[in-house]
């Protein structure tokens, strides 16, 4: 019998979530700004600074989880994955992720583990748009076809976070799965308008320790092809990275008063997260850290444009 899902399924239970690789919780951002009752069955992340984020954030008291190490009993209706990307990113040693390699990229294969012990409905799984490239791609290839024996309709897609309302140029590869008894077709959000440019986005009083820019910065600003009067003017920043430490991976920015280096609440905002958020995750973390946490993780506008059209 195919079992016919819609948004009233959701009205009187829970959407029961686990989120994997959760970082400082995009994907509970996203929920909870949408008004979706939901519940957080489990959080898994190795990363004790962006879990004390995000127990910060949330009020909640998760502990360290090594994925490798998962294998829990619960029921689950949405798995959210955001595994790591640094060896499939071209900014990273171009790795990959090959089963039983031992890098970053290769825990992907746990979320297909952790999908297959426990059938979600939905999957979600992001990561960089490189992992659609010639080098790349069959570690994507191998993920479609494991999902697919698993027993789930796939849909994949790039989107850019500054066509969901963020003006930051950064691209992503999303996949849906949804379980082939649901019966769900799935469609990706229509692009919206940008109403914001960068400059909304910006802090307005800045410490002067911001303002001090080592001299190789300054004259890779000076000499660089995309030199403008000033990128505040833009309508979009470049992505956001862990490292907000070279002008033209958007962690420099020209203001009225000079070049300067992005703030850490600068960044959190570019990925979709509020002042509030940045406030009590700043609590407990160093801006080290905070910039690390705001470049792994998902830029939250995005998700709850997939969200709407997911879930509704």
């Amino acid at each position: 019998m195919i079992i016919q899902t819609t948004i009233f399924d959701f009205i009187s239970t829970k959407l029961k979530v686990l989120e994997l690789f959760g970082g400082i919780g995009a994907c509970t951002a996203a929920l909870k700004r949408l008004g979706i009752d939901f519940e957080v069955v489990d959080y898994v992340e190795i990363d004790k600074y962006a879990v004390a984020s995000y127990n910060a954030i949330n009020k909640t008291n998760f502990e360290p989880q090594d994925i490798t190490n998962w294998d829990k009993d619960i029921e689950v209706d949405l798995i959210m994955s955001g595994s790591p990307c640094q060896d499939f990113s071209l900014a990273g040693l171009g790795k990959g992720g090959d089963k039983g390699s031992g890098t970053r990229s290769s825990l992907m294969y746990e979320t297909i583990r952790i999908v297959e012990k426990l059938k979600p409905k939905y999957v979600i799984w992001e990561n960089v748009k490189n992992l659609l490239s010639k080098k790349h791609k069959h570690n994507f290839d191998d993920y479609l076809e494991a999902l697919d024996e698993l027993g789930y309709n796939n849909y994949y897609q790039v989107l850019n976070a500054k066509d969901y309302g963020i003006p930051q140029n950064r691209e992503r590869v999303f996949t849906i799965s949804i379980r082939k008894d649901i019966n769900n077709l799935f469609t990706f959000p229509q692009k919206q308008n940008l109403k914001l440019c960068v400059k909304d986005l910006l802090e307005k009083n800045v410490d002067d320790c911001y303002y001090k820019v080592c001299s190789s910065m300054v004259k890779e600003f000076e000499n660089s092809k995309g030199k403008v009067k000033e990128v505040t003017n833009k309508k979009y920043c470049n992505t956001i990275t862990t490292k907000q430490t070279r002008w033209n991976n958007a962690g420099m920015i020209v203001d009225f008063k000079g070049l300067r280096y992005m703030t850490p609440k600068e960044c959190f905002k570019f990925m979709g997260f509020t002042d509030e958020d940045f406030e009590k995750a700043a609590k407990v973390n160093s801006k080290t850290q905070l910039y690390k946490q705001a470049g792994n993780s998902i830029v939250v506008n995005v998700l709850m444009a997939i969200f709407n059209n997911l879930l509704n």
